[in-house]
């Protein structure tokens, strides 16, 4: 039998996809809601909280019954009550709806308010990076994680990041001891293709360069086995594919006779090899060794 209400009307049981609609539309946005495994078998906070504030909408436009809700999962509204929810919807809606129309998803799965771009914090970045992160050295870098590029580190600075991870020295020590030597092979070979002809610059993948050797170094200096992969081994990482990209882009131009391409791809070059020595650098205390000089 219908419950009756004190003005000796009958109330209407709301549609169930109506409920959940408004439900929807008053719940906090996030980006994406996902939906329920089941049903709930009582009613939520979240719905309880829905009530009241469509109750204290009820007072508000003079209709004095509330909305209630039975143990069956099935809920009551009066026609000025769903008014109300519905006004609530609507407002919500459209404070919510700038956010859900910049949401975009990082490579890494990262959902953000924001549009995923390469440029985004350093309109430096190299061009030629997929928006997939698939064409690079070290897929779980920054841009993967962030959606997002790093700022250049001024060599020798300190700012940023503003921590780094902690990592036992003699880890540090051994890793130093490994692939320093690599790491100034690496350096030589920028230095020197820097002066060099389209024909005298090997490609990017060329192992002459030591790029992975570099990231082995980060991944001994910027994390471990209880911190796992760090925000500074993804920057580092950043920095080692955007040297990548760049050695790519420095050729590429020479071979196009493009002189000021070149010089930009190699300026760029230079910075991501700096802010990457940088950040090793304050890794390197006088247990470990002797800091890399820069380029």
């Amino acid at each position: 039998m219908e419950p009756i209400n004190q003005r000796g009307g009958m109330r209407r049981r709301a549609p169930r996809w109506a409920l959940a609609a408004l439900t929807l539309a008053a719940s906090p946005c996030t980006g994406f809601v996902a939906p329920p495994s089941h049903a709930p078998s009582s009613t939520s906070p979240r719905t309880t909280e829905l009530y009241h504030w469509a109750n204290r909408l009820d007072k508000r436009f003079g209709e004095p019954d509330e909305i209630a809700a039975d143990d069956d999962q099935a809920t009551i509204f009066t026609r000025r009550s769903f008014l109300s929810l519905g006004v609530a919807g609507t407002a919500a809606s459209a404070l919510l709806s700038p956010l859900v129309a910049n949401a975009d998803f990082a490579p890494g799965g990262t959902l953000l308010d924001r549009e995923v771009s390469i440029f985004y914090g350093n309109p430096e970045a190299s061009p030629s990076r997929d928006a997939t992160n698939k064409n690079v050295l070290f897929n779980q870098d920054t841009y993967f994680k962030f959606g997002a590029g790093a700022q250049w580190i001024e060599p020798g600075s300190t700012e940023f990041p503003k921590t780094m991870p902690f990592v036992l020295s003699q880890q540090r020590y051994d890793a130093l001891k490994k692939y320093g030597p690599r790491v100034e092979s690496a350096k030589e070979i920028i230095v020197k293709i820097g002066s060099a002809e389209a024909a005298d610059v090997p490609e990017n993948t060329d192992p002459i360069y030591q790029l992975r050797a570099l990231g082995l170094l980060a991944n001994s200096f910027l994390g471990s086995e209880n911190t796992g992969v760090t925000n500074e081994l993804m920057l580092a990482r950043w920095y080692i594919n955007e040297a990548y990209l760049r050695i790519g882009d420095y050729r590429s131009a020479l071979q196009n006779g493009d002189a000021k391409e070149a010089k930009t791809s190699y300026a760029c070059l230079i910075k991501a090899m700096n802010s990457l020595l940088t950040l090793l650098n304050r890794q390197i205390t006088s247990k470990v060794g002797d800091p890399f000089a820069y380029l």
